[in-house]
C-alpha cells in the first residue's frame, strides 16, 4: 500500500509540471549572421526537438515545465548549448553556430586502425551496455564513429563525426547521440563518456506498446533518474531507496559503510526548482525492487535488493525531473553504473502505471 501511495504522489508531482507549456522560437545563424537551414534544436536528453526551416527559423513547444539544456546543432558546425527554464512563458532565443574545421587526426586514425572490429565490439559493450535491452539496440551509422586505442594500448578512445543513430526496439526509442568523448581505461576499467542527445519515439502497434511500456518502467525503477527524482522530492524511503554513509577503514584505507544518511545532511540549498548537493565521501544506495506487476508471472516474482554508490566531484544541482547540468559532478558505482545507453530514458518520461 505504501509503495502505491508514494508512486501516486511522485507521479502527481511530475504531472504537475504539465499544466502549462512554453513556446520557444528564434533563428539559427552562422558567424556571419546568415541563416542555417534545417538545423536541429532540441532539449538534451528528452523527446522534444524540431528542425529549423529553410530560413533557419524554429519553434519548439515544451509541454512540461522544468529546467533543461537546449542544444542547437547542424552537420559542419559546432553545437551550442544553454540552460533554459521552461515556466509557461514564451521566449525568443536566437542561436549562432560556429563552423567546424576538419581535423587531420580523423583521417590518420581511420587509416591506421586495423583492429576496428575488435575495438568496436569493446566499445559496444561499454557504451550500449550489457543489460536486458542491450541486444535490442543497434547503431545504424557505425562508420561515423571514430574509435582507436592510445599508443600505449591503455585507453580506448571514441567520438562521432556525425550524431550516432541508435535504435532501441526494447524501449521504443531512437536516440540521436552526438558523442563528444568516450574514454575507457582498459587497465582500471574506469569509463567516462559524454555527449548531447535526444530521443524520438518509434512507431509501434498497440500490442507492442504494452510490452515497450513495461520495459520502460522496468528500466526506470531503481535507475539513477528514479533515485534523483525521489531525492529531490524527499521520497527516498517511500520509493524503496536507502542511503548509507561511508567512512575510511583505518586498516585498509577502503571506504566502508557506516550509518544511514538523509538528504538533509548534504543538501546545501533548496528552492522550488532544484536542490544543491555535495558530500565529501561516497554514498551507498540500496534499492529494494518491489514491482511484481511488471513481470509475466507476478505470483512467482521475488523482490531483490541492489547496491550502488554515488561519488561527488563537485557541488551538483538536481532538478525535479532528475536533470543535473554538472554532468561530471557525479560518478556512479555498483548496480547503477551498469545502466548505459540501452537503459536510457528521456527526462520528460513519466512512469504511468501499466494498464492490465
Amino acid at each position: 500500500m505504501t509503495t502505491k501511495l508514494s508512486l501516486t504522489f511522485l507521479f502527481l508531482l511530475l504531472l504537475s509540471t504539465l499544466h502549462s507549456q512554453t513556446i520557444i522560437h528564434g533563428t539559427v545563424t552562422d558567424s556571419e549572421n546568415s541563416p542555417i537551414p534545417y538545423a536541429t534544436v532540441y532539449l538534451s536528453k528528452t523527446t522534444m526537438g524540431v528542425l529549423a526551416n529553410q530560413f533557419g527559423v524554429y519553434t519548439l513547444t515544451i509541454p512540461p515545465n522544468g529546467t533543461y539544456e537546449m542544444i542547437a546543432s547542424c552537420v559542419g558546425y559546432h553545437s551550442r548549448s544553454q540552460i533554459i527554464n521552461a515556466n509557461g512563458s514564451n521566449k525568443n532565443i536566437n542561436i549562432r553556430l560556429r563552423v567546424k574545421t576538419i581535423e587531420l587526426k580523423e583521417v590518420v586514425v581511420q587509416g591506421k586502425d586495423r583492429n576496428r572490429q575488435l575495438n568496436y565490439e569493446l566499445f559496444l559493450k561499454n557504451f550500449i551496455g550489457r543489460t536486458m535491452n542491450s541486444p535490442m539496440c543497434k547503431i545504424e551509422n557505425p562508420k561515423d564513429l571514430i574509435i582507436y586505442r592510445t599508443s600505449n594500448d591503455s585507453n580506448l578512445i571514441a567520438y562521432s563525426k556525425k550524431p550516432l543513430i541508435i535504435e532501441n526496439s526494447g524501449l521504443g526509442y531512437k536516440i540521436i547521440y552526438d558523442l563528444k568523448n568516450f574514454n575507457h581505461n582498459l587497465k582500471t576499467k574506469h569509463l567516462r563518456f559524454s555527449g548531447d542527445y535526444y530521443f524520438q519515439d518509434i512507431a509501434i502497434g498497440k500490442r507492442q506498446y504494452y510490452k515497450v511500456h513495461r520495459n520502460r518502467l522496468i528500466a526506470y525503477y531503481g535507475s539513477r533518474m528514479h533515485f534523483l527524482r525521489a531525492l529531490f522530492a524527499d521520497l527516498l524511503a517511500q520509493e524503496n531507496f536507502l542511503m548509507i554513509n561511508t567512512k575510511r577503514d583505518s586498516a585498509t584505507n577502503y571506504w566502508i559503510t557506516a550509518d544511514t544518511l538523509t538528504v538533509q545532511k548534504f543538501r546545501h540549498s533548496q528552492n522550488a526548482d532544484s536542490i544543491t548537493l555535495f558530500h565529501d565521501r561516497p554514498i551507498e544506495i540500496k534499492y529494494s525492487d518491489n514491482h511484481p506487476e511488471l513481470f509475466p508471472l507476478p505470483h512467482v516474482y521475488r523482490p531483490g535488493t541492489y547496491t550502488s554508490r554515488i561519488y561527488f566531484a563537485d557541488t551538483v544541482s538536481i532538478y525535479r525531473n532528475g536533470f543535473y547540468p554538472e554532468y561530471f559532478g557525479l560518478s556512479w558505482g555498483g548496480n547503477m553504473s551498469f545502466d548505459r545507453i540501452a537503459e536510457l530514458l528521456p527526462y520528460d518520461f513519466i512512469p504511468k502505471p501499466p494498464k492490465n
